[in-house]
């Protein structure tokens, strides 16, 4: 039974995230690794605070340092309180902080005491949210189908996925992971920095949890790696043995998509530095043929070799060598009509 003052995140998740005013007052920081989906950061110490907070605790001890923390948090009351309030009142109020410890025992009854009622604290805080994400891809559900795209670059695979995500469920796993899933991913995503093995996890999971975990579920075949994460090792066996679908695409298509996508006017100087990456591969020669390439801007022609001597000698060694299906198309709109009959016609046992 709970504590009339505690929820349990089971209970929240059961009862649905956004039927909830969600407030994290951890410190920003802590926020931007992860954080429950929904949830606002109303700090009530910043990084710096909670740093100052922090080294007396260890230098001076928790008295001296619970003393400091009642110092800087005390002006800051009513402001944190009014934040709070400008919420949905209708809702009830849900605080956490890393474990459920003080600083979120103490939110509840700085705001108990200012007369705001329907207040609980997360039991467990952040930490018990993180276990629950943990147990969910350790024991994910084999009943959970999907249907996997395959393709060499350039088919637009993830593009048709967002295009599909409106109305369909989607995995898209490149756009959790802020990364393109190759050698130049990380190029013009200006979020990758912020991407977190954890706040990646959270991500597919809150996806599935909005579509009720009803698939079947549309996503692309990558390695298990895309950029500095990792998919978890049960989804990425059920993504490998899913229904596989090859998206084929004229060259000419291709490249132009490609270019599109990587907008590489904008970016010649860090894609010099990733082509360096691969130039054991590419060879000297080619390498800096490819470079004066970029520094003419003759970028067709650029896209044309790498794809043609690089990626797709790479992924048609990890393409199905006998692919449920198959998907012609010339045009990014005739890609997602295709898909989406695909997927309205396919039946799973």
């Amino acid at each position: 039974m709970e504590h009339h003052l505690e929820i349990n995140i089971e209970t929240i998740i059961t009862k649905g995230l956004n039927n909830y005013n969600i407030v994290d007052v951890r410190s920003e920081s802590e926020f931007l690794h992860d954080h429950i989906p929904g949830a606002v950061n109303i700090p009530l110490l910043n990084d710096e605070e909670r740093k100052i907070v922090g080294t007396l605790y260890k230098q001076k001890g928790p008295k001296t340092a619970r003393l400091k923390g009642v110092d800087i948090v005390s002006p800051k009351l009513p402001d944190f309180i009014k934040a709070i309030l400008s919420q949905n009142t209708k809702k009830n109020t849900v605080v956490y902080c890393w474990r459920g410890g003080l600083r979120s025992e103490a939110s509840v009854n700085f705001l108990k005491l200012a007369g705001i009622d329907r207040v609980f604290k997360l039991r467990g805080g952040y930490k018990q949210f993180r276990k629950h994400i943990n147990d969910f891809f350790a024991d994910f559900p084999e009943i959970l189908n999907i249907i996997t795209l395959y393709g060499p670059t350039g088919c637009a695979k993830t593009e048709i996925l967002e295009k599909l995500s409106s109305t369909m469920p989607v995995i898209n796993l490149e756009k959790y992971a802020c990364h393109k899933g190759s050698v130049f991913g990380e190029i013009g995503e200006r979020f990758y920095t912020d991407v977190t093995q954890k706040n990646f996890e959270t991500n597919i999971w809150h996806n599935l949890y909005k579509n009720n975990f009803k698939g079947p579920f549309i996503t692309e075949g990558e390695s298990r790696r895309i950029g500095k994460v990792n998919i978890p090792e049960r989804l990425y066996s059920r993504i490998k043995n899913g229904f596989s679908v090859l998206m084929k695409a004229p060259l000419q298509f291709r490249i132009e998509y490609t270019i599109k996508a990587y907008n590489p006017d904008n970016y010649i100087d860090e894609i010099k530095t990733s082509l360096r990456r691969i130039k054991k591969f590419l060879g000297g020669t080619k390498t800096a043929y490819l470079e004066q390439l970029l520094d003419n801007k003759e970028f067709y022609t650029f896209t044309e070799i790498l794809l043609k001597e690089y990626y797709d000698p790479l992924y048609n060694k990890s393409i199905p060598s006998c692919p449920d299906h198959e998907i012609c198309y010339n045009s990014l709109d005739e890609a997602v009509e295709k898909v989406r009959t695909l997927y309205e016609k396919i039946t799973f046992a």
